[in-house]
């Protein structure tokens, strides 16, 4: 699992985790504020 993920580390440039990282973090800011949205309308 290490060693997979140290390739993938490597194979894969350091601006490239960190758009990943910022995508989840976007998606996750989107999903709260819709849900909460939907929650709080009747």
């Amino acid at each position: 699992m290490e060693k997979a993920l140290r390739q993938w580390l490597d194979s894969h440039g350091i601006g490239t985790i960190i758009a990943a990282v910022l995508g989840v973090i976007l998606a996750l800011a989107v999903i709260l504020v819709v849900g909460g949205y939907w929650l709080v309308t009747p």
